[in-house]
């Protein structure tokens, strides 16, 4: 598995990373040589048959016949062979690569230091799906490429055994038109990057108005929605028709330059057929070896818009990975602060409150519109000052996110259901009967038809609001962290079950519970409740 790119990566890194990486290099350059010889072996088939016209059908000549349409039949076979071979092993190389790349997305977005910019979830599986597919299918352009210089070269080879004259109008054109495709082709890459920006951009839209759907109905927002996705769906169509269209014209290039090279060819041998200068047999080769040429001259002619189209996806992906991080790294030597050692958490918020938890301890925190903020700060999803924030005795800047968050579990009010089971969800090796308990998802269990091993849908829309949020209860209960934070757990849930949470939290005594909420029965079941609001006033304890 291939290593993150640093933030220096570029779309060319990208590129590497996709095709390259892993091992990939010899399985690609197998995977080149096995078409390469599909592309030779074409450019010998017209000789061979000129071969048997001259010295078999020619000559009347049976034996001869006999052996040379063995050797055509054998050569078939190497054709066959090399072209199924170099088939399986590109597209292991672009399964694999494709895979490295989409994990190594994964990667960055869920980077417990966070990322400054804030790219929304059409954007992000956009470019880890769409965007990487693309960068890491610049291995059949290397094969593409690779594979039709050989089948040219091998026609020319042949083609000048017959007449180098004829060979070196094909090496002169072809060279010419090579240069000027790339020329012409430079401000593709831009186009396809706008393209795909676009295309981006509407499926963020799809994405995020899929995911929101259920408040976008409530809100009555529905046409709204839908006019913003028009939009940009319409100007990622105009921004594709601009890139095919410069498509389309380098085809009708490529395909008008090879066309005459063809007939050129085929006018050259007939008329030197004619002056006698070459063998019947001769002018058939050299007829079958312009049609062969045609193919790797219009494929090599798109070698620098193919380019263009990768560059325009790595170029994305790259931006992802080098995006830089919104909380920095810990310094390695930091020395460790020594503070209240009882407290499991202390946070003094930004208006001066502290909020602290023991293990074996429910707090009750009463926020105004900080909540949310509080929530992030709790599980470091936020830059953090020195001297604010405390696990268990240690500055949590100096334990960086990832060592707060094997200590600290949030539980986001909107928390992210996943496509499985009930069991699946849970994210743990078995079920805590306890954790069920308290959740209050055991009573759900028992209206599901297959109990945990039922299927709770794409986002969980199988399930009621309240079933919901008991399940993303359930999974917090069931961390391992010794610390929860419990972000408004009970707000689609009923007053009977809501009751039974608040009293069942006191069934975790290894565990230091905070619960953010400005529910009052979750309030009065707290050992402690501390008020954060702009006035900074002290909570009392209920």
């Amino acid at each position: 598995m291939s290593a993150l790119p640093e933030t220096r990566s570029g779309p060319m890194e990208m590129i590497r990373v996709g095709s390259f990486s892993s091992g990939r290099g010899p399985r690609l350059v197998a995977a080149v040589t096995g078409q390469a010889s599909y592309q030779v072996a074409q450019a010998l088939i017209p000789v061979l048959i000129g071969t048997v016209v001259d010295r078999a059908i020619g000559k009347s000549d049976s034996t001869a016949l006999l052996v040379w349409l063995a050797v055509l039949c054998a050569l078939f076979v190497g054709l066959a062979l090399s072209w199924r071979i170099a088939v399986r092993l590109n597209t292991q190389v672009f399964v694999y690569g494709e895979h490295d790349l989409r994990l190594n997305a994964a990667r960055r977005v869920l980077d417990a230091r966070g990322m400054q910019a804030q790219r929304s979830t059409g954007e992000v599986l956009t470019i880890s799906t769409s965007d990487a597919s693309h960068v890491s299918g610049f291995s059949w352009v290397v094969a593409e490429q690779g594979s039709a210089f050989a089948g040219l070269a091998a026609a020319v080879i042949s083609l000048a055994f017959v007449s180098w004259p004829l060979a070196l109008i094909v090496v002169l054109i072809t060279a010419a038109q090579l240069v000027f495709i790339h020329k012409i082709s430079g401000p593709l890459d831009e186009r396809v990057y706008a393209e795909q920006k676009k295309a981006a951009e509407a499926g963020m839209l799809a994405t995020d108005f899929t995911l929101g759907l259920r408040v976008l109905k409530g809100f009555g927002a529905e046409p709204t929605a839908l006019s913003r996705y028009v939009k940009a769906s319409r100007a990622s169509m105009k921004a594709a028709i601009r890139t095919v269209r410069a498509m389309s014209s380098l085809t009708a290039l490529n395909s008008g330059v090879s066309a005459l090279v063809l007939a050129s060819v085929a006018l050259g041998a007939a008329w030197m057929a004619h002056q006698g200068t070459i063998t019947v047999g001769n002018f058939v080769t050299v007829v079958g070896l312009s049609r062969v040429i045609a193919g790797p001259m219009e494929t090599l002619g798109f070698f620098g818009a193919e380019l263009a189209a990768k560059r325009g996806s790595a170029r994305r992906l790259s931006e992802l990975l080098a995006e830089p991080h919104l909380i920095e790294s810990p310094p390695s030597t930091a020395p460790i602060s020594a503070v209240r050692s009882e407290d499991a958490l202390l946070i003094s918020t930004d208006n001066g409150t502290v909020v602290s938890a023991r293990r074996g301890e429910v707090v009750g925190v009463r926020a105004d519109d900080s909540a949310h903020r509080l929530a992030r700060q709790l599980a470091f999803q936020t830059p953090l000052d020195p001297d604010c924030y405390f696990v268990f005795g240690t500055d949590a800047t100096e334990l960086g996110p990832d060592g707060v968050r094997d200590q600290v579990f949030v539980s986001a009010h909107e928390g992210t259901v996943f496509t499985g089971t009930v069991f699946d969800n849970l994210a743990a090796p078995n079920i805590d009967s306890s954790a069920m308990t308290s959740s209050a998802l055991d009573d759900v269990l028992t209206h599901l038809p297959d109990g945990h091993l039922s299927e709770v849908g794409e986002q969980g829309k199988k399930l009621s609001g309240g079933q919901r949020q008991r399940l993303l209860l359930a999974r917090a209960l069931h961390q391992p962290q010794p610390i929860l934070v419990l972000h408004e757990p009970t707000t689609s849930v009923d007053s009977v079950t809501e009751h039974r949470i608040a009293h069942s939290l006191r069934n975790f005594p290894d565990k230091a519970i905070v619960v953010i909420t400005s529910s009052p029965t979750l309030l009065h079941s707290c050992d402690r409740v501390v008020t954060i609001d702009h006035a900074a006033r002290d909570g009392d304890s209920l």
